[in-house]
């Protein structure tokens, strides 16, 4: 038989041709291997076939096959190795098939794994994959390396075996070229009818990119980390981890600007660590140390800014190659896709939830403006205050409102806010009386969904409702102390967090604060932080009680009688002189709301042109049986105790005595302790 030179003997070439036709079909890179190994083994005395992937940018080798990646193979730890003084090395640096049939005598690092092998020797056959690359700087581009070792044995292979081995790694150098390609293309195509979908969620995306990673990057761990501002400067958070942990904590020991993120963000372009390349980031120690040996940063941009990255990490070394790399950053422009995406989608549904929301809260607002003109009067007393409001209503300066229950603080906030630059924006109420002191922190910051137990859905807190309008915050003496220095911070910062979330949100709002407490003595008393106090207290506006105004209440019952006798279909001329002077002389302890409710109920129940309040007929008897004027505290308790026996000590409902007194049963309740009244004596 006649010798070919260059192709082998007869045999070698049908070989040759058998084996490349058997991996011209395969669709996945290990499926190659896994073909390649079983064809190869038919005609090389080797025990072990490995594939290795070689990275050019890294000049490192990612093995595929399992014998090099599986701990319970022995050529596992030949994979790990470095680069550097390989046979590998040498392989890509000369261009062809090397032989070695005495590894323990030679001079390579792969010598080295024998002391740890069950065997004493083992021969090696290395080649490149090569393919023709007329538009490179090099006209042989290596693909991969493919190796054959036999175990235990000295002189296992032959010169022919060597030149089988170098002809057929130029032959699959282009194959191997054409199964990437495809594997990747259809990956691709799998994700993007998957992901660029504008409704998923951070949940719902990543264990989809997860699982197409999986196809074709072996890794341990995968993870979306976003950037975000700190006092400190640049940092991210993790936002999504599958895999190994990493405290962040632990992260922060190190300068930023020496990280790897901060190298992939300086650059735009995605970095591959394979375990002996990165010797120059501070982090490596930690990284390591929690067992990622390997790992992928690729960036992410949202919005022609960077968002964040993509990471992927191994517990092996030389886990990935430029192959792996160049995958990644085409899944990353994909995810950044989907992230623009559902954001937009995000802030779609964020604005028409806020929309509705505020819908909400202005319809009460409106409704409550409806009676904006009770807060007029001709008295110096009102007019003090309407003063106050011309003079900080065009300021952003914040303002502590005080007064009695049912002056109108609400009316004040109001009026401040409709003659500010802020009126086109919403003003947004919250009486910190009415919720429960678990509630108070999500109505005010918001919550993320899972945030606590019934959190279902995100909510956006008032804070974020009202950004560029005002918000007003009633009786907001009754906020916890803990939370009075959440309030504070955000009051001073003008940001703040949801609560479970890390995320800093920026706002823009003036504050406006109502109490109906002496703040000064609940600050003596330790129930309200003083810090707290000096800033509201900024511009203090004092809405007179009724007693105080008494020239104004002719005014207002008219106004009252106006109203309600149209809303309720009454025919009212005038109110009785008789009346009129009794509630002019009355002291009003619920103020303005207590004038109201009474007229609402004579209009009611009256039936002729002239108003009648027969109920105010103790109060003129008494007045008249009195020689002194009473205490105010005196005339409360009179009128609290007339009202119960009334309501025979009923105090909640439509007909009971704190509806009546316009009180909250809870106010009730405490002046009620405070003037020593006991509720048991008029319950029958």
């Amino acid at each position: 038989m006649i010798m070919c030179p260059n192709m082998g003997t007869h045999f070698h070439h049908l070989a040759l041709l058998n084996i490349t036709q058997t991996l011209i079909t395969c669709t996945t890179v290990r499926e190659f291997d896994r073909r390649l190994r079983e064809s190869l083994r038919a005609k090389v005395p080797c025990d072990l076939v490995g594939l290795y992937l070689y990275s050019g940018s890294t000049q490192s080798f990612a093995p595929i096959s399992d014998a090099l990646t599986d701990p319970q193979y022995p050529g596992y730890l030949i994979g790990q190795l470095p680069a550097e003084g390989t046979m590998k090395e040498a392989v890509v640096r000369q261009g062809r098939a090397l032989l070695e049939n005495n590894l323990a005598r030679s001079p390579w690092t792969e010598s080295s794994v024998l002391k740890a092998a069950p065997f004493a020797n083992a021969s090696v056959l290395a080649a490149p994959l090569t393919e023709t690359s007329p538009d490179g700087p090099s006209p042989v581009h290596t693909i991969g390396i493919i190796a054959g070792i036999a175990l235990g044995k000295i002189d296992a292979f032959s010169e022919d075996d060597r030149l089988f081995l170098e002809q057929l790694g130029r032959q699959l150098g282009s194959v191997l070229r054409n199964v990437l390609a495809s594997e990747e293309r259809d990956a691709l195509m799998a994700i993007n009818r998957q992901v660029v979908v504008g409704t998923m969620t951070t949940d719902q995306l990543m264990p989809i990119v997860r699982d197409m990673l999986s196809h074709i990057v072996r890794q341990d761990m995968t993870g979306l980390v976003r950037f975000v501002p700190s006092p400190e400067g640049p940092w991210f958070d993790i936002i999504y981890r599958d895999g190994m942990e990493v405290d962040l904590a632990q992260l922060r020991r190190f300068p930023f600007e020496q990280m790897a993120p901060a190298e992939m963000v300086a650059t735009g372009k995605p970095l591959l660590m394979t375990g002996h390349n990165h010797t120059s980031f501070p982090e490596r120690l930690y990284i390591e140390s929690v067992g990622i040996l390997s790992c992928i940063l690729c960036p992410l941009i949202v919005g022609g800014s960077p968002y964040g990255f993509l990471a992927i990490g191994s517990k092996r070394r030389n886990a990935f190659s430029d192959r792996d790399l160049h995958f990644a950053e085409q899944i990353g422009f994909h995810l950044s896709q989907a992230i623009t995406n559902f954001t937009a989608y995000e802030e779609i549904r964020n604005l028409k939830e806020q929309l509705e929301q505020e819908n909400v809260y202005l319809r009460d607002e409106i409704k409550a403006t409806a009676d904006f003109e009770t807060l007029v009067g001709e008295s110096a007393a009102l007019q003090q205050t309407l003063k106050s409001i011309e003079q900080v209503a065009p300021t952003d300066s914040t303002v502590l409102i005080m007064g009695e229950t049912g002056t109108g603080k609400d009316l004040v906030a109001q009026a401040i806010h409709q003659l500010s630059p802020r009126k086109e924006k919403p003003l947004i109420t919250i009486n910190c009386a009415a919720l429960p002191p678990t509630l108070i922190e999500s109505e005010l910051f918001g919550h993320e969904k899972g945030a606590f137990t019934g959190a279902t859905a995100r909510k956006i807190g008032r804070f974020e409702l009202a950004d560029g309008g005002t918000i007003f915050l009633d009786e907001v003496g009754e906020l916890p102390l803990d939370l009075q220095a959440k309030f504070l911070r955000v009051l001073e910062s003008q940001e703040l967090q949801r609560v479970g979330s890390a995320q800093t949100i920026p706002l823009n709002v003036r504050v406006l604060a109502a109490t109906n407490i002496d703040v000064v003595k609940a600050v003596k008393n330790g129930l309200f932080r003083s810090d707290l106090f000096y800033r509201l207290n900024v511009f203090p506006v004092r809405m007179p009680p009724l007693r105080e105004r008494r020239e104004d209440i002719p005014m207002l019952a008219r106004h009252f009688v106006k109203k309600y006798a149209d809303r309720h279909r009454r025919t009212i001329t005038r109110i009785d002189t008789g009346t009129l002077n009794a509630l002019s002389s009355y002291d009003w302890p619920g103020n303005v709301r207590e004038l109201e409710y009474m007229i609402e109920r004579a209009v009611i129940v009256s039936h002729k042109p002239v108003l009648t309040i027969e109920e105010l007929q103790w109060s003129t008897t008494d007045a008249d049986k009195n020689t002194a004027p009473r205490t105010l505290a005196e005339a409360e308790r009179t009128h609290i105790i007339e009202t119960l026996r009334q309501t025979q000590g009923v105090l909640a409902g439509k007909h009971g005595a704190a509806t009546r007194l316009g009180m909250k049963r809870s106010t009730l309740q405490h002046r009620m302790k405070k003037l020593g009244i006991m509720l048991s004596q008029f319950r029958q």
